[in-house]
Parts: C-alpha cells; sequence; structure tokens
C-alpha cells in the first residue's frame, strides 16, 4: 500500500493496524533509508499517535525489522517457487523476473528496503538482512550453475561472474520501473520477454 494519504486506523483491529503502519514505514524507510526515516513523519502518515507505534514494534529498530521481513519473507517465497519453473534456457529466467514484479507491484518502493546502506551494520537488522541477501545470492547462484553446467560449463568463477551480471541485471531492471511508474507487472514481464528474445535471437 502507498502512504500517499493518511490511512487512518481509528476502530480498525489491531493486525490490519500494524499492516497500515507496516505499509506506510516501508514508503518512508524506502524514502529517506534508515538512518533518516522520521517516526514523526510514519505515525502522521498513518494517522496514528509515534507512542502507538512505540506500543506495537517497540522502537524503530523494531519496526524496520518488521518491515524487512514483511518485504523479503514475501519476495523470497515468490523467487523460490520461481525457481522451480525454470529450465535451463535464457527465456525461462523470465519466471524468476515476473516473481520479482509482481511481488513488489503493490509496493514497489519496497525494493530499496533491502539494499539501504544506512541500516545499522551490526544487531538484529543487520543479521536479518544479510541473511535474505544471502538467501537471494544463493537462489542467482544455483540458477547461474545450473545454467553453466548445462552447456558444459563448470568453472566456478564463471558462475561467480554470472551471478553478479544476473543480479546487477535484476537491480537495474526494477530501478528502471521505479523510475516508470505507469509499468505494470505485466508490462515488465512481456518487456523483459521481448529483451531477452532480442539479446538471444
Amino acid at each position: 500500500m502507498s502512504s500517499g494519504a493518511l490511512v487512518g486506523t481509528k476502530g480498525v483491529p489491531r493486525a490490519e493496524r500494524e499492516q497500515q503502519i507496516i505499509g506506510v514505514a516501508i514508503d518512508e524507510f524506502a524514502a529517506s533509508g534508515y538512518a533518516g526515516a522520521s517516526m514523526v513523519v510514519i505515525a502522521r502518515q498513518a494517522g496514528i499517535s509515534k507512542p502507538l507505534i512505540y506500543q506495537y514494534f517497540g522502537s524503530k529498530e523494531g519496526l524496520y525489522l518488521t518491515c524487512l521481513h514483511d518485504v523479503a519473507g514475501g519476495l523470497l517465497e515468490r523467487l523460490e517457487l520461481a525457481r522451480l519453473q525454470e529450465d535451463d534456457s535464457v527465456a525461462s529466467r523470465v519466471h524468476t523476473l515476473r516473481a520479482i514484479f509482481e511481488a513488489l507491484e503493490p509496493q514497489r518502493s519496497a525494493w530499496q528496503l533491502l539494499y539501504d546502506s544506512t541500516m545499522p551494520t551490526s544487531g538484529q537488522i543487520a543479521d536479518a538482512a544479510l541473511e535474505y541477501q544471502a538467501r537471494t545470492a544463493a537462489l542467482a547462484a544455483s540458477g547461474s550453475e545450473r545454467f553453466l553446467r548445462s552447456r558444459g560449463r563448470g568453472d566456478a568463477l564463471d558462475a561467480s561472474a554470472l551471478t553478479a551480471v544476473w543480479m546487477g541485471m535484476v537491480n537495474s531492471l526494477v530501478s528502471w520501473w521505479l523510475a516508470h511508474p505507469n509499468e505494470t507487472a505485466e508490462d515488465m514481464t512481456l518487456r523483459c520477454y521481448r529483451l531477452i528474445a532480442a539479446v538471444i535471437g
């Protein structure tokens, strides 16, 4: 969800209210980074008092950690399912891209939380971020290794280099998408099909 307008929470069940706050907080953390994000802004955009946020989440760190779990957990679930649909063709990589676009479409700014350079470098947030990043990298590495093995290439450094290329391409495509808000997840998926077809054609 987007925080473009005041959410309002009066009479809302706690679980739903928490999700409203998380949605607003994701936008603020994405826009300002962990270090620059304001709990006052989050409270105002959510239409609640700042103490209520602390009552629910304990601290700014607790709120960020909840947002990170919400974003990364859902995205990784989709990526792991997408991996089951892939074969060893170049075109099948679109399954992974589709999973990313569809997972992010409800709140695209969430992508920026995954690689926030201002988040703490130690503690629970850092530990969770490193775990999610490692799982994402492992998925990418597994796909790269399988792709190269199917072509008779087993060099570990080749696989590492291809993983870096893939991760960079994914980030570039999502960054481009963020800059073109009128493009839907389906638009982006079809665009990626066309681009891959052009490259391998």
